[in-house]
């Protein structure tokens, strides 16, 4: 069976994955779906877990982290609206790699793994609509691994506030960052807390960013830079002489 005529899943093409996705249309095709509103501090699921389902975050935000078998943590990502996590489930992982957590109060759908491959296997929207996020996450790995061998540190941490400031958003002229500390933008870019400091009082000095406590507001000066392909040294100019 093919079903793409008359489930409007998905809001554009087959293969453009920053449209929504439909999750109450999926769940009347073909179930396997619970929506469920969770409060910071959820844990969605947890390293080694058996990975038996994907999740779809309507609203809110989510933490990735891993830990190490020497017991050292690091925070891979936030994700925000639009995105997925768990994926690995469909790729046949048999364990979490990682584990996710809210960190804001979230809108989140949890689709079982056996759901998700049928529907893939019966609606080509719905695989195209996978394979373009597959595809995203690999370009947006290949880039930070690249990022993180050639970048300093300082472009690293303006790049990932580009990111964040980015996420569920369309467009805004000052994007919001909540709920993300020093040491965990540390963690992101592999590097210390001091070194984030520093970078922080600068970029805000240069009107790049400006932040009071967990909230920090970027502005379009800051992508100018951080997403441009020259590399530059810590000087004490740093990214003001970027681009």
């Amino acid at each position: 069976m093919n079903s793409n005529d008359g489930f409007p899943f998905l809001d554009g093409g087959a293969l453009d994955s920053g449209r929504s996705f439909n999750v109450e249309a999926f769940a009347a095709a073909f179930g396997g779906v619970a929506l469920s509103r969770l409060r910071s501090g959820t844990v969605l699921y947890s390293q080694g877990e058996p990975a038996d389902s994907m999740y779809y975050l309507q609203d809110g935000q989510v933490q990735i982290t891993v830990v190490s078998s020497q017991g050292k943590e690091g925070i891979l990502g936030v994700l925000g609206p639009g995105d997925l996590c768990g994926e690995g489930s469909l790729l046949g992982n048999r364990n979490r790699v990682a584990t996710v957590a809210c960190i804001a109060d979230s809108l989140v759908a949890r689709i079982e793994r056996a759901n998700a491959i049928r529907a893939i296997r019966e609606n080509t929207a719905i695989a195209g609509f996978f394979l373009a996020f597959a595809l995203r996450r690999v370009v947006d790995l290949r880039e930070n691994l690249i990022s993180q061998l050639f970048d300093t540190s300082e472009k690293r941490l303006a790049r990932t506030l580009v990111v964040l400031a980015n996420q569920g958003r369309n467009g805004a002229p000052n994007n919001v960052i909540r709920n993300i500390d020093q040491e965990g933008l540390a963690q992101m870019i592999g590097t210390t807390r001091s070194r984030v400091n520093l970078f922080m009082n600068r970029f805000r000095r240069l009107r790049y960013i400006d932040y009071d406590g967990e909230i920090i507001v970027v502005f379009p000066s800051l992508s100018n830079v951080a997403l441009c392909d020259e590399r530059f040294g810590e000087s004490d100019d740093g990214l003001a002489m970027a681009c």
